[in-house]
């Protein structure tokens, strides 16, 4: 699962970008059989700010390890929190907040 999240969010004339990195062997059951390891993946990535969903995706073992995410979005302003929750394939949740710059 995700140990580890690198956020950058950052506002200019109203849109905010971002670029998340999330941790992760994102091994499906043919590679995890290869690298004789356990199966792991995120399955569900929800971004919110303000209580409100800004970024959400459904995922698979198909993703590259450690998934890189670009974005953006409006509605939101220099000093909020962006958080994200990351659900993997055993259901295990993992979050991590950055505040946008």
């Amino acid at each position: 699962m995700a140990k580890k999240m690198k956020i950058k969010a950052k506002e200019k004339d109203g849109v905010v970008k971002v670029k998340a990195m999330f941790k992760s062997l994102m091994a499906d059951k043919e590679e995890a059989e290869k690298k004789n390891i356990s199966v792991e993946y995120i399955n569900h990535v929800l971004g919110k700010v303000n209580d409100k969903v800004v970024f959400e995706a459904s995922m698979s073992g198909f993703m590259s390890e450690d998934p890189l995410m670009k974005f953006s979005f409006t509605g939101a302003k220099k000093g909020d929190k962006l958080e994200f929750a990351l659900t993997d394939n055993h259901g295990k949740v993992v979050t991590g907040s950055k505040k946008i710059k």
